[in-house]
């Protein structure tokens, strides 16, 4: 029996524009009116998280910041782990990066995100800030407040496989570094965490809250920060556009995320509770 279905957004839920295709959000919305909880699952902030959810129509609970963040439908903050950016920070400037720290600003005003000044800006870096300039920050990282819920840096996929490889070599065991495409810029964004940071960390947290266990859970993505959810529930799904890597340890891979391939998952879940009718 499934109780609780936990969506990533980019490549699994969204489509352009934060919009859900009409026939997958009616159908998750049959779903959380039957009694299965509706959960966002994203590495993206809570600002434009709620994009989606809007869009969605109805309420959810959201896992945000890859997991270091849980939030209540009421938006409320359930749960946030800030760590200390000082040492990725000046790695970052060392390798000619610009680090992202990312916070929890619709619990504590200010920005989502403050961007590093103390190394060149290049041009996916300019362009987040002037596309997000309303909710961002300048400021030398290394002398502010150095807590924040996850960081990062956008540039070409050879220099964060090294920045990657840095962390790990000289920081062993300490962080999670996840490098993912950014969009159609040809620029990736690679996101560094606590070793113990991912979605299923976030989800782990909101099964305690909602008395919900791991085998009575659907998670569904379609990317490698996907990975620890899909292969901790009780109920992993893979996208059809998603990674190959990911799709190997799925239960299932479903159809495409512009297809409504969501879809098959609520079939799925469906036919489940069907057959333990005690979960609903």
């Amino acid at each position: 029996m499934i109780r609780m279905i936990a969506l990533d957004l980019d490549g699994t839920l969204a489509i352009e524009n934060h919009q859900i295709l009409p026939a997958t959000r009616d159908a998750l919305e049959d779903l959380h009116s039957n009694g299965v909880e509706v959960v966002i699952a994203t590495g993206r902030r809570y600002r434009t998280t709620r994009l989606v959810i809007q869009s969605l129509g109805f309420d959810v609970y959201a896992v945000c910041n890859g997991g270091a963040l849980v939030k209540g439908p009421e938006q409320s903050t359930l749960h946030a782990e800030n760590y200390d950016v000082t040492a990725v920070t000046e790695l970052a400037r060392e390798l000619d990066l610009t680090l992202f720290a990312q916070r929890d600003a619709h619990e504590l005003g200010g920005a989502d995100f403050i961007i590093d000044t103390g190394s060149n800006w290049n041009d996916v870096t300019h362009a987040h800030f002037n596309n997000n300039s309303e909710w961002a920050e300048k400021a030398d990282l290394l002398a502010s407040e150095p807590a924040y819920l996850v960081s990062g840096a956008f540039d070409r996929e050879p220099a964060l496989n090294e920045l990657s490889r840095e962390i790990a070599s000289r920081f062993p065991g300490i962080y999670n570094t996840i490098i993912l495409p950014h969009l159609d810029s040809g620029h990736f964004y690679c996101e560094i965490s606590p070793k113990h940071i991912d979605k299923w960390h976030g989800l782990t947290k909101l099964h305690e809250h909602l008395g919900i266990e791991a085998e009575h859970t659907c998670t569904v993505g379609d990317q490698l920060n996907d990975m620890a959810m899909v292969t901790a529930a009780g109920h992993g799904v893979a996208m059809g556009n998603g990674h190959e890597d990911l799709q190997k340890v799925a239960r299932f891979i479903c159809g495409d995320n512009k297809e409504d391939g969501i879809l098959d998952v609520v079939n799925y879940i469906h036919d489940i509770n069907k057959t333990h009718p005690q979960a609903s």
